[in-house]
């Protein structure tokens, strides 16, 4: 019986697949309507590469040109003008590595060449002002008037590049167009050789399900293991191998309402690496992983009792759970993590107080009450926190009132 209702129901979901191929048909017939409607929106409103190209000319006048004006009418400071440069040429390269990594016809090169070549210069020249002002020399010798020329020239090549990419867009729609009676001939003749192909296998398929019953049912306990260990996962951050943010939700109202039933202590204490955007300016995104799995590596060693968990909650920002320990031992915990990490002698040149990486600290111990609200012990955590920031970092910041 049951064997001839999952035959029934696999005649069903034939039935299903053949309706919803013809569905599947009409939508791309529609699809393609719209696919005509919106051919100008795509090659000559949305285009990345005019974009990227218009982003170029834009760093030239807005950042660069304008930047070496407010120079030297004394608006901007010379660091402030080097630090400008040096971000305005980096979009630029930004840009035009993202422009020439498109798709490109041999015919396009020879502007593209000129192009890179004009932006090349254009780098010089603005490198040659930012050492200028590095040196801290005077500003007369750069003239406005050869600045206004060479920003016209690299925006009326630029502009030329544009005009050129509008006409290939031109050409493609065209081409598009002319592929679109095309492609509603094969959309017919795909739709009507798929329908005869579901329709030839459909007997195949439905009596092998028959065997193939057995090996999914057991196939199935195999499956419920697996997404044991998935779950599992995914209360794993991934980079650290602690525990992550969902997890910290998880366990964080779990401990406060068995903290409340039980009348104990709970802790909680918010961390973030101190400068840790300039640790990754100074030293790349790589290492920065590096530094964030040494941090995790070494708060969790250092919390070795079931009750105690280190979560990485976001960024450079971890939390702990203390369970059961009285504020004492807490607040002494706090400052064993502190030192753990500063013990790690990881060199930080962006900490100019220690030169090592450091952590800070901010953290509360408290029973809690019927009338406390568990959000106010993570605001008072992160107030802390600021407080500890605000007091030079690489402190602990302990409260035990809210």
């Amino acid at each position: 019986m049951e064997s001839l209702q999952l035959k029934t129901k696999l005649l069903y979901l034939l039935l299903s697949v053949a309706v919803g191929l013809v569905v599947v048909g009409f939508v791309g017939y529609l699809n393609l309507l719209t696919m005509k409607k919106n051919v100008d929106t795509l090659y000559f409103g949305s285009l990345i590469p005019l974009g990227e190209l218009n982003s170029i000319n834009s760093a030239y006048h807005h950042d660069l040109e304008a930047g070496v004006y407010r120079w030297k009418e004394g608006l901007i400071n010379d660091d402030n003008l080097a630090q400008n440069i040096t971000l305005g040429l980096e979009h630029v390269d930004q840009m035009w590595a993202s422009y020439i990594s498109h798709h490109k016809r041999p015919e396009e090169f020879p502007y593209i060449h000129y192009t890179e070549q004009q932006i090349e210069n254009m780098k010089y020249y603005f490198e040659e002002i930012r050492a200028l002002a590095l040196n801290h020399t005077n500003r007369s010798p750069i003239s406005v008037v050869t600045l206004a020329d060479n920003t016209t020239a690299i925006h009326n090549t630029i502009s030329q590049l544009v005009s050129y990419e509008m006409a290939a867009a031109a050409y493609e729609r065209s081409i598009l167009l002319t592929h679109y009676q095309n492609s509603l001939m094969q959309l017919a003749v795909m739709l009507g050789v798929i329908l005869l192909g579901v329709m030839t296998f459909a007997w195949r398929i439905f009596m092998q399900i028959e065997q193939q019953q057995q090996q999914l049912l057991q196939s199935s306990d195999a499956l419920k293991h697996l997404n044991v260990k998935l779950e599992q996962a995914s209360y794993t951050d991934t980079l650290t191998g602690i525990f992550n943010r969902r997890y910290f939700n998880l366990v964080y109202e779990r401990e406060f309402k068995r903290a409340l039933r039980s009348n104990k202590s709970i802790t909680f204490m918010m961390i973030d690496i101190d400068f840790f955007k300039q640790y990754n300016d100074t030293y790349g995104h790589l290492q920065g992983d590096v530094a964030l799995q040494n941090v995790a590596r070494m708060l969790k060693s250092s919390l070795l009792r079931p009750g105690d968990f280190v979560f990485r909650l976001g960024g450079e920002e971890f939390g702990i759970i203390l369970t059961e320990t009285d504020c004492p031992n807490a607040r002494k915990m706090g400052e064993k993590l502190r030192l753990n990490i500063e013990a790690l002698n990881m060199e930080h040149k962006g900490n100019k107080k220690s030169g090592l990486l450091t952590i800070s600290t901010g953290a509360i111990c408290i029973i809690p009450t019927e009338s406390m609200n568990n959000e106010s012990i993570l605001h008072s955590a992160d107030t802390n926190l600021y407080v500890a920031k605000e007091r030079g970092r690489n402190t602990v910041i302990f409260s035990t009132t809210l």
